[in-house]
């Protein structure tokens, strides 16, 4: 493959050929000649491709944002005969990092190790590698690409945030669902003994009935629920605020991951995620997050309506109009406890557009972690 200079070296030549023979200068002749035999050499420089094959391994896979990561490549050498080293370029999302591979024995390996950027949240192909072996000139450069490929899953930075603020009162007959926490004192329905149940909860007349032992399932229903929406409209946000508020996001969901308890988040481009599903694959959709322009704070309100009763929501996005506000305020008596976060660096006085709501702007995630903590200790 030519280089740059390469392939200014074959322009050049041929130019001054061509110029030469048409004007009778044997000069330029000679000029054009030498640039393109440069051409040439470099080509049959790189005829001998070296025949490597890289195994990589990331440590971890997943990583939040700032955390270390590095990429452990074994590079073992195939081919018959020594391999010069040189430079090799390790794909990085839509980056290549440098990496410079030693000569090589014949079926000898070599492991390097190099530190990953994650310096920003998303989903990273790293590889292939092109191990390359250029001329003396640059003039042209032959690569072999490994078919290995691996995603680091950088995820979003999270701030320790206080349990959402009250919003705990539920239906006393509990959950229709059955995923509340077993453990409460109110009854939801009978299932088959396992070993380790308690037995003060075997319900002995089902359990004569049924011919086998039968214990009462008990949930907590007064375990928290809340629903975060994120906007992620690109209309709303910078770049910058819209990281500042998949943190925000993310915090809040992690606050009550920890805690076991439920939530629900929507975006209001159609993503939903749950606490029924694994942590690490709520933080892999995290991660995978993008400005969009589809959907309406409206449109995910309604998808909401499934959430009645005992919910805390929290309506996270980058600047909201009054008339957005307003919208909200007609689904307010559907909850609990309401909360408006606005990421922007101006500052407005939305407090009286819904009635009981908290809202709070802030111009970084930090800012917002502070205010929501202050708030949450006060209720």
């Amino acid at each position: 493959m030519l280089t740059d200079a390469g392939k200014t070296f074959l322009a050049i030549g041929a130019i001054s050929l061509v110029a030469g023979l048409a004007l009778g200068y044997r000069t330029l002749i000679a000029l054009g000649v030498a640039f393109l035999v440069a051409v040439a050499i470099g080509r049959l420089w790189i005829i001998r491709r070296p025949r490597v094959e890289a195994n990589r391994v990331l440590v971890p896979e997943r990583v939040r944002v700032g955390r270390p990561a590095r990429s452990n490549l074994t590079i073992v050498n195939t081919g018959r005969r020594r391999t010069s080293g040189g430079l090799a370029l390790e794909q990085f999302g839509a980056e290549q990092l440098p990496i410079e591979v030693p000569s090589l024995e014949p079926n000898e390996s070599t492991t390097i190790t190099t530190e990953l950027p994650t310096d920003s949240r998303g989903v990273f192909r790293v590889g292939p590698l092109d191990v390359t072996r250029a001329d003396p000139f640059g003039l042209v450069r032959s690569g072999e690409p490994d078919e290995g490929v691996t995603n680091l899953w950088v995820h979003p930075l999270v701030h320790q945030l206080e349990p959402f603020p009250s919003g705990i009162a539920r239906d006393l007959d509990g959950p229709d669902s059955g995923e509340a926490l077993e453990g409460g004192v109110t009854f939801h329905t009978l299932r088959d003994y396992v070993r380790g149940d308690d037995l003060r909860q075997i319900h002995w007349r089902s359990s004569a009935r049924t011919g086998k032992l039968m214990v009462r399932h008990n949930v907590d229903t007064h375990q928290p629920r809340s629903l975060v929406i994120l906007d992620t409209r690109a209309t709303s946000y910078s770049a910058e605020s819209f990281e500042d508020a998949v943190r925000a996001a993310a915090s809040i969901m992690m606050a009550s991951m920890t805690r076991g308890f439920e939530f629900r988040l929507l975006t209001t481009d159609g993503l939903e995620l749950s606490h029924v599903m694994p942590p690490p694959t709520i933080m892999d959709r995290m991660a995978e997050l993008g400005l969009s322009f589809r959907g309406s704070i409206e449109e995910t309100l309604e998808r909401a309506r499934s959430n009645l009763g005992g919910v805390s929501m929290a309506l996270i996005t980058g600047s909201i109009t009054p008339d957005e506000l307003a919208m909200v305020n007609r689904f307010r008596r559907r909850f609990d406890v309401v909360t408006v976060a606005q990421f922007t660096a101006g500052s407005h006085d939305w407090d009286k557009a819904i009635p009981d709501a908290t809202v709070l702007t802030a111009a970084t995630s930090e800012e917002f972690a502070r205010a929501w903590n202050q708030v949450t200790r006060r209720s």
